[in-house]
């Protein structure tokens, strides 16, 4: 057994007094090999986890003065720097905790040290003051009449059945709430399945009958059925119509015959532009404004210059052999599609001149709301005014345009900027169009400061009972340029003639009916841009018909 191998010698270490440090203490190098270079100082230092900050002033006589902590993971602190071994500071004593209530999250908290007593009284916690913002008064109860429970009755009995035509005349209603009618909707947005084939659906024609009622108002959720085709008001105590009738895009009967209107919304104009599916129209008799002057007939049947228009197919028969041809008005950015154009288009179209023949003076407004000029309206007059009703009102000339009051010159809020005639709206102003827009307006007065302006809880009335007509909208628009507004600069009324064109052969196109005159239409103005401009009596409406005379006569004329 061969012996076993010896192993190296150790080095031999001293101790060096001058430096404090050990002697020969190099690695101990194989047999046969050269020693390995002796350095004083390492290049790498170690870095340990409790270095603070192992910079190089930390490495010093080529040992590395690390740092002490003491004290716990969460009061930990470093040693004095006078010496390692020097007098460990103690940190502070833990104070007891007491119980106590965290109001923002509901917890108790407590120390670790701490004891859980139940003999321990705990402190009383104040309760936070109540929010200003509490309701005056509860929401009012809305209590249901005999008449409309019954007309609830004859609603629902539609809906269950399927029925398209909803009878509520000889009820006896006095006043029909929106959440009354507004289940309509159910039956509006409900597909009709055809009988014979249940795979094709038909387009909803809805009916409904409000006639020979004391009916007060128009419920607003009438105007947001997108296919109600037929609507009667007739022999009703309604006085005004709500401009969201011009939403009802498919309606082809309207009949307001022996009602109690004065005026009717600009808006109801939209229905009658081409093309339209409004086929019947009555209006007569109602004790309508009337003007205090106004051009001949023979005045503004006389031709008028064309402007911007677009010729359509066929032509307008007389009794008397004569013609006329037929124009579609393109004034104020009117667009035409190409396919209204076409005969056979046209032929399945409802055809509508309307012709503005006077115009009353011009009534305007502050921001606030407040009337600001000489002339007003006979609807805009406080309710303690002269009984008698006034039916004339006073007229301007339609040549020229209306001067404004010397009071709207000097607002700074109306005056043209850069040569704009525009208006900048308010604060005011796109605050309460904010509340138009809200959900809950009935509880928005609540809300105001007792130091709010007076004229405000006005306005804010004014939202709510024009939501509530309106179709659920507070909000009113421009009659020139659309746009949306709560308080309009300008109202004047203007009075058109209506007539109606109807295709009965391929080769003419006759009046269905006779032409309606002095009807009163009701326009509001956003800014000076949108005031009247002069005009000619007999004028016709962007987007009806224009009718100019020919030479033809019905005998050589053929399509």
């Amino acid at each position: 057994m061969a012996e076993e191998p010896t192993l190296p010698k150790l080095p031999t270490v001293s101790w060096d007094f001058e430096t404090q440090t050990f002697a020969n203490t190099r690695k101990r190098a194989r047999d046969g090999q050269p020693p390995l270079p002796v350095f004083s100082n390492s290049s790498d230092p170690a870095v340990f986890s409790s270095d603070d900050d192992p910079g190089v002033e930390n490495y010093t006589q080529g040992r590395h003065k690390k740092k002490r902590y003491i004290g716990s993971w969460f009061q930990q602190h470093p040693t004095s720097s006078d010496s390692t071994f020097s007098e460990i500071s103690r940190p502070l004593p833990k104070t007891r905790r007491t119980f106590k209530r965290q109001l923002d999250s509901g917890v108790w908290m407590g120390s670790d040290n701490s004891v859980d007593t139940e003999d321990e009284a705990t402190p009383a916690v104040k309760a936070p003051a109540e929010s200003k913002l509490q309701l005056k008064h509860a929401r009012p109860v809305m209590a249901i009449s005999p008449s409309e429970a019954r007309a609830r009755e004859v609603i629902q009995h539609a809906i269950d059945s399927g029925t398209q035509v909803i009878d509520l005349s000889y009820l006896g209603i006095e006043s029909i709430s929106n959440a009354t009618i507004s289940q309509l909707s159910i039956l509006d947005k409900t597909p009709l399945i055809h009988e014979t084939f249940p795979f094709e659906s038909l387009k909803r024609q809805i009916e409904v009958y409000l006639s020979n009622n004391p009916l007060l108002r128009a419920p607003g959720a009438l105007f947001n059925l997108e296919n109600l085709t037929v609507l009667s008001l007739r022999n009703t105590e309604i006085t005004k119509l709500p401009p969201g009738i011009g939403k009802l895009r498919n309606l082809e009967t309207l009949n307001l015959s022996l009602a109690r209107l004065r005026y009717l919304p600009w808006e109801l104009l939209d229905l009658m532009k081409f093309p339209s599916n409004l086929r019947t129209l009555n209006l007569q008799p109602s004790p309508f404004y009337l003007p205090d002057n106004f051009p001949a007939k023979k005045d503004y049947d006389a031709e008028m210059p064309m402007g911007h228009a677009a010729a359509l197919p066929g032509k307008v028969g007389y009794d008397d052999g004569t013609l006329e041809e037929l124009w579609l008005n393109m004034e104020d950015g009117f667009v035409v599609d190409p396919k209204w154009l076409d005969y056979q288009y046209a032929v399945n179209t409802m055809m509508w001149r309307v012709r503005t023949i006077a115009r009353s003076r011009v009534q305007y407004h502050d921001g606030r709301g407040f009337i600001i000029s000489n002339f007003q309206l006979p609807h805009s007059r406080p309710v303690d005014s002269p009984s008698t009703p006034t039916t004339i009102i006073e007229t301007e000339d339609l040549s020229s345009s209306p001067a404004p009051p010397p009071t709207l010159g000097r607002s700074r809020r109306y005056q043209s900027v850069a040569g704009k005639q525009g208006r900048v709206p308010s604060l005011s102003e796109l605050a309460l169009l904010s509340c138009a827009k809200a959900g809950r307006l009935r509880e928005l007065q609540a809300y105001l400061p007792p130091n709010a302006p007076a004229h405000l809880a006005e306005l804010v009335d004014e939202i709510i009972d024009r939501s509530e007509q309106n179709a659920d909208s507070g909000e009113l628009s421009c009659s020139v340029c659309g746009r949306r507004i709560i308080v309009p600069l300008a109202q004047w009324m203007e009075w058109c003639s209506i007539a109606q064109f109807v295709h009965m052969s391929r080769t003419t196109v006759v009046k269905a009916c006779a032409e309606i005159e002095l009807v009163p239409f009701l326009r509001r103005a956003c800014s000076r841009a949108c005031l009247p401009k002069p005009m000619m009596p007999g004028q016709g409406v962007p987007g009806t018909i224009i009718t100019r005379p020919t030479t033809e006569s019905s005998d050589d004329y053929s399509p």
